[in-house]
């Protein structure tokens, strides 16, 4: 017998903050989510690492954001793992025995994300036609596309087709465990399984299908389509949800789990659908709560580069709310650079231009040189290692105490 608890952690691709009612949405899409974060302990401002799994995931998973190279991405992405220290590798140093399960490619054992467990799926075997052949064609791509989607390959596989498969490993597994599940049901394309569809199957397609073959322009992408797209996201939280309700159950209350979101998406905000090509809140704030574990809500932001330092913490009966600060920092490969704190963001872009804001709309600037300055030099320090460290935390802990944090 021992006194760790089972952990699973559930990362949702795609999934966005203002979308999940615990997180202020009035919509009804998360009733599952809601009802467990209300007795569990919700992260009001979980930052992601970057706007896309590949800009996320590798921080996330080690807490060591992946090297700014021109190396080619696979190799990158391997050496990564393997110098780093991964969640699964920690939890088995504290005596779990791991399992991991994704369908999602850019987090399969092909770019090392196996390393650390004892068991893993990845579900990438029959998987074809997950980018442009570079032929120029569009239509070509899409057809692959419409093949993809019809027999649930790559990124569209659903929770169902694997359901059953994590429940049994959870089972069958010695505890504690660590079980690993990553979903796609919510990137897009968004193709809810027929119970949940609000909307035709061909007007779901036909949306998705134009997305792609528009090359996801908002200019030319809108109207009808729009909000078609928007419904059929809308349907694929309420599914995930719904699921989510049923695997809690099914792992049992002893087990403590923690779901979060990669990043967000975009639907037309600031000239963007999908994520990956700006830092703007749909993209990087992200949804986080634990149930069956601590309580309570943190509004301090917490980057996801500490979600190894959150499971472990969870499986010493540690306090996770000592894992927050005032900043939180994101990045992606353009590359461009954003500071969060509670109440504003500085985002740095690859031409030199800065912008400190009060609130995530960009609409009330901030006149405050020392926070600008402060703002800059994070930037340099944790996302180009360029200063010392310590000096940074301390200006941070100096201007959290003038509440300008």
């Amino acid at each position: 017998m021992t006194d760790k608890p089972n952990l699973v952690l559930l990362t949702i691709d795609s999934l966005r903050a203002d979308h999940c009612g615990f997180m202020g949405d009035d919509r009804g899409l998360t009733p599952n989510m809601d009802r467990l974060a209300e007795d569990g302990l919700v992260f009001e401002r979980a930052i992601s690492p970057g706007p896309s799994t590949l800009d996320a995931l590798p921080g996330t998973f080690t807490g060591v954001d992946l090297a700014a190279s021109e190396a080619d991405t696979r190799d990158l992405c391997r050496h990564h793992l393997r110098a780093t220290d991964p969640i699964p590798e920690r939890l088995s140093r504290l005596g779990y025995e791991t399992g991991g399960f994704t369908a999602n490619p850019w987090t399969s054992r092909y770019f090392g994300f196996d390393r650390g467990f004892d068991h893993f799926e990845d579900f990438m075997a029959e998987a074809d036609g997950e980018g442009d052949t570079g032929d120029g064609s569009r239509l070509a791509y899409g057809l692959r596309l419409l093949k993809n989607w019809s027999r649930e390959a790559g990124m569209v596989a659903s929770w169902d087709s694997f359901y059953d498969e994590v429940v049994e490993w959870t089972e069958s597994a010695g505890e504690p465990y660590f079980c690993w599940v990553f979903l796609v049901d919510v990137h897009m394309p968004y193709l809810p399984v027929p119970e949940f569809r609000s909307q035709s199957r061909l007007g779901t397609y036909a949306s998705n299908l134009w997305l792609y073959l528009t090359g996801h322009d908002p200019d030319v992408f809108e109207g009808v389509a729009s909000d078609r797209l928007r419904s059929a996201y809308e349907d694929t939280i309420r599914y995930t949800d719904d699921r989510l309700g049923q695997f809690v159950e099914d792992v049992g209350e002893e087990t403590t789990v923690v779901v979060h979101a990669d990043h967000g998406e975009a639907f037309g905000e600031r000239g963007v659908y999908g994520h990956g090509p700006t830092l703007s809140t749909e993209q990087i704030h992200v949804p986080l709560f634990v149930a069956n574990g601590p309580s309570g809500r943190v509004s301090e932001p917490l980057s996801l580069r500490r979600l190894p330092d959150l499971l472990t913490t969870l499986a010493d009966d540690g306090d996770p709310s000592s894992l927050t600060g005032p900043v939180a920092t994101a990045r992606n490969r353009n590359p461009r650079y954003t500071v969060r704190g509670c109440e504003w963001k500085y985002v740095e872009t690859p031409d030199g231009d800065r912008l400190t804001v009060v609130d995530d709309d960009g609409t009330r600037p901030l006149s405050n040189p020392a926070l600008e300055s402060l703002a800059s030099s994070v930037v340099d320090t944790w996302c180009r290692g360029e200063q010392d460290r310590e000096t940074i935390r301390a200006a941070s802990r100096t201007l959290a105490a003038e509440h300008m944090l």
